[in-house]
């Protein structure tokens, strides 16, 4: 007899409890979501894309817990993982582009002078991280992103001192770039 409801006996037995999270691999997720949060904000600079890669990487941060606290520097070994899934995340997004159709709809004007303003920034930050990438980590993880220097040094795997000095250095070098940096000259 076949019971619709539900009401039969399980033959299988209970359902077995999904895999749980280390309470203190919770914790340090927990701990550094919210710089996790912030350094997304700022390589995507889009919230809710951010938001979508920060899930991403928290999937595979929570995959891979024990190799993550078990690591000498588990905050600097979390932000490469992160790093490494907004770049994927951007890459995905740049194939799945390609094969939309766009829709003839203008961006909001706000959004688009926003994004005008971090141009220059941007092509300074590119040249930053071309010629002193410690610097320019510095620069993005405490200026940009607003960690404090505790914070940048664990991640650069660096001790505080160099952290200043690497993120002081790298932001007259940046005001020395945004000085010297050629018009763009677009179409008109």
């Amino acid at each position: 007899m076949n019971d619709p409801f539900g009401k039969e006996r399980d033959l299988v037995g209970p359902d077995p409890e999904p895999p749980g999270i280390d309470p203190h691999g919770e914790e340090f997720l927990r701990e550094h979501l919210d710089t996790f949060q912030r350094i997304a904000i700022y390589r995507l600079r889009n919230p809710h894309d951010a938001e979508d890669a920060v899930m991403n990487a928290l999937l595979t941060m929570h995959s891979k817990i024990e190799r993550i606290l078990a690591a000498s520097n588990p905050i600097a070994l979390a932000t490469k993982m992160l790093n490494d899934t907004i770049t994927d995340y951007c890459r995905t997004s740049v194939r799945i582009q390609r094969n939309e159709q766009l829709v003839a709809e203008m961006p909001v004007v706000s959004y688009l002078m926003e994004l005008g303003r971090y141009d220059e920034l941007d092509r300074a930050m590119e040249e930053l991280e071309i010629v002193s990438p410690l610097q320019a980590m510095c620069v993005q993880l405490h200026h940009l992103i607003g960690l404090p220097y505790e914070q940048v040094a664990e991640i650069a795997e660096i001790s505080v001192a160099p952290a200043k000095t690497n993120a002081h250095r790298g932001r007259k070098q940046l005001g020395r770039m945004l000085k010297e940096l050629p018009e763009e000259k677009g179409d008109s």
